[in-house]
């Protein structure tokens, strides 16, 4: 099982090298999931529904956050309505989205994936 992880994608820069680099990476390394932080991937500060969007259609298939996942306010809404994006599992319950997903890999095997802060 080989798995990806990226650290932070910080604002449109960070957006950019993972659309010039991801498909590559995850098929010479045979990446079986991909996984990235995300939570400063709009203008260093928050995510944004489009940018989440834009970041699984290049491959992600679970991105993280922190406590910066609370600085767009439209990610309220969003974040119930898309389980493949993670807010801090051990924050209050009450807020809206997961924690955690399990998600079938490439190969096939199905990987739990928490989110903690």
């Amino acid at each position: 099982m080989n798995i990806l992880f990226i650290g932070d994608i910080f604002a449109s820069a960070g957006r950019n090298v993972v659309a010039q680099h991801l498909q590559d990476i995850i098929s010479k390394e045979k990446i079986d999931l991909a996984i990235a932080n995300a939570e400063n991937s709009a203008g260093g500060f928050g995510i944004t529904p489009l940018i989440a969007q834009e970041l699984f259609s290049m491959g992600l298939e679970v991105l993280t956050t922190g406590n910066h996942v609370w600085d767009k306010k439209e990610l309220f809404d969003y974040l119930p309505r898309e389980p493949r994006l993670l807010r801090p599992a051990n924050y209050n319950a009450d807020l809206p989205g997961l924690g955690f997903i399990v998600v079938k890999a490439r190969n096939g095997v199905e990987v739990a994936v928490i989110n903690l802060q």
